[in-house]
C-alpha cells in the first residue's frame, strides 16, 4: 500500500495536478436591434465575464448569454418589429452560430442575423 501512495505521489509532482479548467464568457446587447455589443472570453469567473461584455457594450446593456468552455452565439431577428432571437452554444464558432440562427428563425424570425459571439481559448 505505502508503494501504491508514493507512486501516485510520485506522479502528481511530475505531471502536476489534473484539473478541469473551465473558461467563462458572456455576451452582451443594447437591444435585439440596437447598435452596441460587448463580448468577453477566457476569464475565470462569470461575474467577471458579464462585467467585461456590459463595460464593452456600454450603458443600457444586458447579458444575454453567458456559458463556460465552447463558444456561443446570440442571433437576433432584425426585421421591423421583429421580437425574435436565438442563442447556441458548441464546440466550434460555426455551429454556435447556426444553432443561434436556427432559433432565432424557429421563433418566427424573418432576417436573422448573428449579433455577437466569443469563443473560450480552451
Amino acid at each position: 500500500m505505502k508503494s501504491i501512495l508514493y507512486a501516485a505521489a510520485l506522479m502528481v509532482g511530475m505531471f502536476g495536478v489534473v484539473s478541469n479548467a473551465s473558461a467563462y464568457a458572456s455576451l452582451a446587447i443594447d437591444s435585439n436591434q440596437g447598435s452596441r455589443w460587448g463580448y468577453s472570453y477566457d476569464y475565470d469567473n462569470a461575474y467577471d465575464a458579464d462585467q467585461r461584455a456590459l463595460n464593452e457594450c456600454g450603458q443600457g446593456c444586458r447579458v444575454v448569454k453567458n456559458f463556460a468552455t465552447g463558444c456561443g452565439a446570440y442571433a437576433a431577428d432584425q426585421s421591423y418589429g421583429g421580437t425574435a432571437y436565438g442563442w447556441g452554444t458548441a464546440s466550434s464558432e460555426h455551429q454556435a452560430k447556426n444553432i443561434a440562427l436556427k432559433y432565432c428563425r424557429q421563433y418566427g424570425g424573418t432576417e436573422c442575423i448573428v449579433r455577437v459571439w466569443a469563443c473560450n481559448s480552451y
